[in-house]
């Protein structure tokens, strides 16, 4: 050993053999050239190796050391290996907060998630992809199914009437609103246009009401079943929070208050949120509170209401807004602006999504194929034009009967209303036929034709629209 430097550091120069320490060693530095291994077997620790000049076989710890600055093979300030590098314990990265383990083959980030050769665990939700997939609980969030064909010029005007699929206004005013579909551009989409929507709930003022009585209200609101509500895991010591997304568009700035309702145990809870600039998307996030009092039913009943309210009497805004869950009527839409108050303001929802956690994620876009089935387990229309509406069977000269098999399974028995001109066609071609439903199941229904006489029994028909074409069924299982 040509020189030994203690004090300031160990220097080493022209080592051609090993160097081995088996007690406690501490350098400030440790430079030089070591062309055998250098072994640690106690407690050692360094504040600067630089092995770009110590050529040596190897460099063992077996006991716990440190080293504040390591350069193996090249660099200056980082740990940099440009061999192979065997950990036989725990790799320890930044501040503890993710942690290598090669004995178990296990990666953990914190104390939350979990990767192992068996799979990754703790994963609550993942950002800005589908991955995740069924994360949102909305259907129709963004208004792309429009069965009933209401649109924003031509709307429903009736209060519990559905706009876009799975959406439904509800009011007590002494003016008047219109809500439908419209479909936007890059003009009047904005950034909501720019984020991927095409498609938009309109709801408009036709009957200004600037005087609210107390329990006069307004709101669009969507409800949800229990089945699709478990994952929140509401009224349990588990329960998680609720997070809301969605833009927003409205003539009028002000404070309006979306809020989510517990229909099985009459509890609501309310966020306020704010619209900036009149006439411009803006993109809402709302956070709700965990409730660890009222479990949410697991059956195909009405469980949960997302509301967003436009206006509200005293009746329900003559309290403090609850941003906890509470059961006071008067603290539902506290600070709430009257958007009743003026003809022709304009109101625009889409991009909707309810999620389970603190975390807003990127909208998740079903196929229209799916999205349409979503909504068809609640309602279906069938506009009959000149296709079948099913094959039926003559039981006498005045009666034919068929089954139509639903598109999809509903969630309930449903309530069919059939409109419209009605024909039947086969051995009594082009005879005007009165349409009626025998019976109705959550898959199918029994449909009746009925004519003063002329059928023949035991012939085959078949029912169609007549040439007027207004022939249609809606089959209705909606909360």
């Amino acid at each position: 050993m040509a020189t030994l430097r203690v004090g300031t550091g160990l220097t080493f120069n022209g080592v051609t053999g090993d160097v081995n320490f088996t007690g406690i060693a501490t350098a400030v530095s440790f430079t030089g050239n070591v062309t055998g291994d250098i072994n640690s077997t106690g407690v050692s620790t360094f504040t600067t190796v630089n092995a770009a000049s110590i050529n040596a076989t190897g460099l063992h710890v077996t006991g716990v050391s440190t080293f504040g600055n390591t350069v193996v093979g090249g660099g200056t300030t980082q740990l940099v290996v440009t061999g192979d590098a065997r950990i036989t314990g725990i790799l320890t990265i930044g501040t503890g907060s993710i942690t290598l383990d090669g004995s178990n083959n296990q990666l953990k980030v914190g104390t939350g998630v979990t990767i192992t050769t068996g799979g990754i665990t703790g994963i609550t939700s993942i950002n800005s992809g589908q991955l995740g997939g069924s994360r949102n609980v909305i259907i129709n969030g963004a208004m792309v199914v429009n069965q009933r064909g209401f649109t924003g010029t031509a709307g429903t005007t009736t209060s519990g009437a559905y706009t876009t699929d799975r959406f439904y206004i509800s009011h007590s005013m002494d003016g008047a609103v219109s809500a439908g579909q419209t479909t936007m551009n890059s003009t009047v989409g904005g950034n909501a246009y720019a984020d991927g929507f095409n498609n938009a709930l309109h709801y408009r003022v036709t009957t200004a009401d600037a005087s609210l009585a107390a329990g006069q209200y307004a709101l669009i609101r969507q409800k949800i079943e229990g089945f699709n509500l478990q994952g929140f895991k509401k009224g349990t010591a588990n329960a998680q929070q609720y997070t809301l997304s969605f833009w927003v568009r409205s003539s009028l700035t002000g404070t309006y208050i979306a809020e989510l309702e517990d229909f099985d145990n009459t509890r609501f809870v309310s966020k306020s949120y704010t619209i900036d600039t009149a006439n411009t998307w803006e993109k809402k996030t709302l956070t709700y509170p965990a409730d660890t009092t009222g479990v949410l039913d697991n059956d195909n009943a009405l469980s949960l209401g997302v509301s967003w309210w436009l206006a509200g009497g005293s009746t329900w805004s003559g309290g403090t807004l609850g941003t906890t869950w509470h059961t006071t009527n008067a603290n539902r839409a506290a600070g709430q602006v009257n958007f009743l108050a003026t003809v022709a303001n304009n109101f625009f929802l889409t991009g909707v999504q309810l999620e389970v956690g603190p975390t807003a994620t990127e909208f998740e876009r079903r196929s229209i194929g799916q999205e349409l089935a979503l909504c068809q387990r609640y309602f279906e229309r069938y506009d009959a034009q000149r296709v079948n509406l099913t094959t039926t069977a003559n039981r006498s000269t005045t009666e034919t009967v068929g089954a139509f098999k639903f598109f999809v399974k509903k969630r309930t028995a449903p309530t069919v209303t059939v409109g419209g001109d009605w024909r039947t066609l086969g051995a009594n071609l082009g005879e005007s036929t009165t349409l009626s439903i025998v019976e109705a199941t959550v898959d199918a229904m029994l449909i009746r034709g009925t004519v003063a006489s002329g059928y023949t029994q035991g012939q085959a028909n078949m029912i169609q629209a007549s040439d007027s074409f207004t022939g249609v069924v809606n089959i209705s299982a909606e909360l």
